[in-house]
């Protein structure tokens, strides 16, 4: 409508004769557009596809009673919930029947339905988690009920926007899903959202740099520093932040980078392009086009030209189909399970009283167990050390800015372990704040709090609970809570404390129906790596769901006795695939994508024509261009054509260079000409000149991006003994306050907001030794170390450890140096060390020679 009014202002500038026209058009547009109930399109009114494309037969409310009732008695069976599921369920049926959501549910049902058809995992996550309707249609795997979740969190009648039930689903299905969801429903009752993407600080740097006619290197230098910052405030980080002060000092000197600062600031925020959301599916009738403009999308399927902030007013109702890694990395790891075994595991009713699975979440070795992985986390699982299922979610919902701002973790932490007396503020809160230890956490407990205060209801109580972040609503709510709370027996000082809370909780918290749901993917995921390590990692290698490198996960891989064997072009596949050793040892063998500069034309060939009967057999059926040909020689690919004798690598690498003719062309039944001679026997010196003096791991680093052969710091292992360095491994058995010094390679930088406003900057090391060194920089070592605390790639730390819990450990940074500088220097120390020997030595063997010299005389 903006738009539209800009369009009658210039007009009317331009041609007045031409405005009366233009605001009749206008007017016939906003009529076409008005909320009649009787219309056709009704834009306002929700649509549901008909029942009859859900697979329904006359009544949808009686259907979904029908469906929900089954669900309880086939969910329930067995347990002393039955009852209060199927009381519960009437609860909840009379909010649906009541705002007519019934066709909505069975929607929601059928699309999880048709996505399990399809053999891909589905889980619910979000508010919907808390209905025992979504349990019972198995749309959600959380029981709501014994995970004490409220069912008006999710959908109520004072509730005035339309529900919302996101769906997590493997990440490397989800535009099959999409598309299926397209034929299923038809093309004329879906659409795929879109969303504007708006500039942030790399972007507006490269786009405002390539405007400017500015170098792609100089740029690309900039934009790599633009690092936890708004492009607005390029100029204010320019000043504050010690690590861009080589840039600042640039920017001083040169009109253009100045005018690069300001460009990038005006760019922030502003819209750059429309893409296709990464979740959002519009369902509903086959009045859908007339309410929605469409285009194209990449990936050919029809997106609205609304973006999720239009779907409330028009009437759509979305359904978030998330697509998450670490559901494609579980698949992967059942399907190599079932491959190798013939079992299959069905995580929906894996026991979650696991006590092995506590056992190694206590111990903080969570890399690659979701949610749990960053540093942060690994540090609050340390000190919370979790039991029980519940402990997960409140982890979980714990690790979030708002509670974090809020300082609820270290309140919630002393009342666990008992070094303060949990405060309930009343006995009659205990109930709901018992299992917080009296923190108000969850915004299920704001809720309870609010109608055990005045006797609301849930719903109401909800529609308090997302008022508390407006002040403008709050002294109308703190009258009503009071004059309540008086009415029902509570005192006035307990009244004060609780308001006191409340209003103080603002947009802190998380639904614990959002922790829940995480905390089950959580805890799948951390049993599959304590039961079935190798899966695991290659279902981790495979989909690449975390935020370490690949090259980490072998590190964690090894150090828990998996063995990752190198990549094999007689075996490695496609994706990384478990192997047998032997003695029901399993081993991880390297998948061909990770060869860098392979075509995928070639990965396939590779993939499809195993195995292979010589050399030359591989070069006509693979037909490898002469650069991948040469690498798969270097990292040890092609060994089986030598025996697997390591030491020959160089002469098949030297017999590869000096082919000359090209491959010829095999079709795929059609036998090779298998004429190749022997390998010649080079001299060692030719070896060493074609690997250029690099050592296997740096072969594998360049080529690959991961060492297989060895950890990458093992070579500066020798140094570390030197230098006095604690290995990772060691530093838990250290006490708090110990001076250290630890290295390793950079494995990861945050600055997570903090309480203080200050920043820290946490610092993850890898010394190959077991888990990471989780480093912490304060804001008084950062400006003494500037810049190489965000670009030092191998790292020697001094610092003092940190004791987080009884099993978790991290080092507080003073100093840092670059490791590479104090290998060269220590070298050279030895070198001049050496020498001097060296002159000793001569000098005393000169002398000896002048003593005998004058004996003889």
């Amino acid at each position: 409508m903006r738009q539209v009014a800009r369009m009658v202002v210039d007009a009317g500038a331009r041609n007045p004769d031409a405005l009366d026209q233009l605001l009749q058009t206008t007017q016939e547009l906003a009529d076409r557009c008005a909320l009649d109930p009787a219309a056709d399109i009704g834009l306002g009114t929700p649509r549901m596809p008909e029942a009859s494309s859900i697979g329904v037969v006359g009544d949808p409310v009686a259907e979904l009673w029908r469906r929900a009732r089954h669900g309880i008695d086939d969910r329930y069976a067995g347990t002393t919930l039955v009852r209060a599921a199927h009381e519960e369920l009437a609860h909840e049926m009379e909010t649906v029947e009541h705002l007519g959501f019934a066709a909505y549910f069975l929607t929601v049902a059928r699309v999880a339905d048709l996505i399990r058809g399809m053999g891909v995992r589905v889980q619910a996550r979000g508010s919907g988690v808390g209905s025992v309707l979504n349990y019972a249609l198995r749309t959600s795997s959380v029981e709501p009920i014994e995970n004490g979740l409220i069912w008006e969190r999710f959908l109520s009648p004072e509730r005035q926007t339309l529900p919302d039930i996101d769906i997590d689903v493997e990440s490397a299905r989800r535009h099959d899903i999409y598309r299926e969801v397209f034929q299923v429903f038809g093309a004329d009752r879906v659409s795929l959202m879109s969303m504007t993407n708006a500039y942030r600080g790399r972007g507006a740097v490269r786009d405002a740099g390539l405007a400017l006619g500015m170098p792609e290197d100089q740029v690309a230098a900039i934009a790599k520093q633009m690092w936890r910052f708004n492009a607005r405030d390029f100029r204010r980080a320019l000043e504050e932040k010690p690590e861009l002060a080589e840039l600042a000092a640039q920017v001083g000197e040169s009109q253009q980078l100045d005018q690069l600062v300001d460009l990038t600031a005006k760019l922030d925020r502003l819209p750059r392009h429309i893409s296709v959301h990464p979740c959002g599916v519009i369902l509903s009738d086959t009045s859908l086009l007339d309410r929605t403009p469409v285009q194209r999308s990449g990936m050919g399927l029809p997106m609205s030209q609304y973006d999720k902030h239009d779907m409330d007013p028009m009437g759509l109702i979305k359904l978030d189909i998330l697509g998450v890694r670490m559901q494609s990395a579980m698949a992967y790891a059942i399907e190599e399970h079932r491959r190798l075994t013939g079992e299959t595991i069905d995580l929906d009713r894996v026991p979650l009283d696991d006590e092995p699975t506590y056992e190694m979440l206590r111990t903080t070795r969570t890399l690659g167990v979701f949610q749990l992985e960053s540093p942060g986390q690994m540090e609050l699982i340390g000190k919370l050390q979790p039991e029980v299922f519940n402990d997960l979610t409140v982890e979980i919902s714990l690790f979030r800015p708002g509670p974090m701002q809020a300082n609820m973790p270290l309140q919630y932490l002393k009342a666990r372990h008992g070094e303060v007396t949990p405060d309930h503020m009343h006995p009659r809160f205990k109930p709901f704040l018992a299992e917080t230890n009296g923190v108000v956490v969850f915004h299920e407990q704001v809720m309870r709090l609010f109608d055990e205060l005045t006797g609301c209801g849930m719903g109401k109580a909800d529609v308090f609970r997302r008022h508390l972040g407006k002040s403008g609503d709050l002294a109308e709510i703190e009258a009503y809570v009071r004059k309540q709370a008086a009415g029902r027996g509570f005192p006035a000082p307990v009244v004060d404390r609780a308001w006191k809370v409340l209003s103080g909780f603002g947009s802190f918290g998380f639904a614990k129906a959002h922790g829940a749901a995480f905390a089950r993917t959580t805890y799948e995921s951390a049993w599959l790596k304590t039961h079935h390590p190798a899966t695991f990692f290659a279902g981790l290698l495979t989909h690449d769901p975390g935020m370490w490198p690949k090259d980490l996960i072998v590190a964690e891989a090894r150090n828990l006795g998996v063995p990752v064997l190198g990549l094999d072009v007689q075996k490695s596949a496609l994706d990384y695939r478990v192997e047998e050793l032997g003695d029901g040892q399993l081993a991880i063998r390297l998948a061909l994508p990770e060869l860098a500069g392979s075509s995928a034309l070639e990965r396939q060939r590779i993939a499809e024509h195993q195995p292979f009967s010589s050399l030359q057999d591989f070069r006509d059926r693979v037909r490898p261009r002469r650069r991948t040909f040469e690498a798969l020689a270097r990292v040890g690919a092609l060994d089986s054509f030598i025996g697997y004798d390591r030491a020959r690598r160089g002469d098949l690498l030297a017999h590869i260079q000096g082919l000359g003719r090209r491959a010829l062309p095999v079709g795929p039944d059609q036998l090779a000409f298998d004429i190749e001679l022997p390998l010649p026997d080079f001299n060692r010196a030719v070896t060493a000149l074609d690997l250029r003096g690099r050592t296997q791991t740096d072969v594998e680093l360049r080529d690959l991006g991961l060492a297989v052969s060895h950890h990458q710091m093992t070579r500066f292992y020798p140094l570390f003994k030197e230098l006095g360095v604690t290995p990772a491994s060691n530093l838990v058995n250290l006490p708090g306050g110990t001076e250290v010094l630890v290295a390793g390679v950079r494995r990861a930088t945050h600055t997570p907001p903090m309480r203080s406003g200050k920043r820290v900057v946490f610092l993850s090391l890898d010394d190959g030794s077991g888990p990471v060194s989780n480093v912490v920089f304060f804001h008084d070592a950062q400006a003494a170390i500037g810049a190489p605390v965000f670009r030092t790639h191998y790292a020697l730390i001094r610092g003092r450890t940190r004791r987080t819990g009884a099993r978790g450990v991290s080092v507080t940074g003073e100093q840092m140096w670059d490791l590479l500088d104090v290998a060269g220097k220590v070298r050279a120390r030895q070198a001049a060390e050496q020498e001097r020997e060296r002159v000793v030595v001569e000098a005393e063997a000169a002398d000896n020679v002048i003593q005998m010299w004058r004996r003889r005389a």
